[in-house]
């Protein structure tokens, strides 16, 4: 049996549930691992909306330093680029032998519905979307006895499941938020954030760049200066200067 497990472009996580339920690398299965990770670039799924540039160059960056990544901790990764990430799909399964897809969920429901189409050559197997605090059947049991769903009443049962700033049962501070205040409109003096953390475009960034332009994808905005993070590592060093 050969497993792929398809990575999304949201699901860049070495936790992730297909990734996390799968063999690890190991030395003693050469080449690379008993499992091979595939990511795919689709120009006609980035097409199909208007985009800002600058999150193509994101979302792809970060796919390319993922797959990067993974390999250099002994994954065998498989990276395509192409129009139709079904075609991509295809070929791959038929190229590599592949009898077993390995899928998180998606986020999003239009997504899942487009896999759900496409008439996969080998057996597909969904593991639940680990990347959210609440599953989908906790989220049900909570919403349950509500005839109304209110985000408010949300957020604070999440603040006392997961003792967020609380105080045994009651807000940290005695205030669950400062919605009141962040309603009101900024100084007429203007405001003066700090400067966000940057960081170069490396050379797969630089890449993602060129292959933008040559192919002359559609969208709007400006792609430089292009500086966010596309790393994990350079996403917890922007989340530990915002928070600091």
């Amino acid at each position: 049996m050969t497993v792929g497990i398809w990575v999304l472009g949201d699901q860049l996580w070495s936790g992730q549930a297909a990734i996390a339920a799968s063999p690890k690398p190991l030395a003693s299965h050469p080449p690379g691992s008993p499992a091979k990770l595939i990511l795919i670039e689709s120009t006609a799924w980035a097409q199909r909306r208007p985009y800002h540039y600058q999150k193509l160059v994101l979302v792809w960056s970060a796919m390319r330093h993922f797959a990067a990544e993974q390999e250099a901790a002994g994954w065998s990764v498989i990276y395509r680029r192409g129009e139709h990430f079904g075609v991509e799909l295809h070929r791959v399964i038929e190229a590599e032998g592949i009898t077993e897809l390995r899928i998180m969920e998606p986020s999003d429901r239009p997504f899942r519905q487009a896999i759900d189409q496409l008439c996969l050559p080998c057996d597909l197997t969904w593991y639940p979307n680990n990347q959210f605090l609440w599953s989908p059947a906790e989220f049900a049991a909570w919403a349950e006895p509500y005839k109304q769903l209110r985000l408010e009443n949300f957020y604070r049962a999440g603040r006392k499941r997961f003792d967020v700033l609380m105080t045994e049962d009651q807000p940290r501070g005695g205030q669950w938020n400062f919605d009141q205040q962040n309603r009101k409109p900024p100084p007429k003096s203007g405001l003066n954030p700090p400067s966000p953390r940057w960081f170069p475009p490396d050379q797969i960034t630089q890449g993602v760049v060129a292959d933008i332009h040559r192919e002359g994808l559609k969208g709007f905005g400006a792609i430089a200066p292009f500086g966010w993070a596309v790393t994990r590592d350079q996403a917890l060093a922007v989340l530990d200067d915002f928070i600091t």
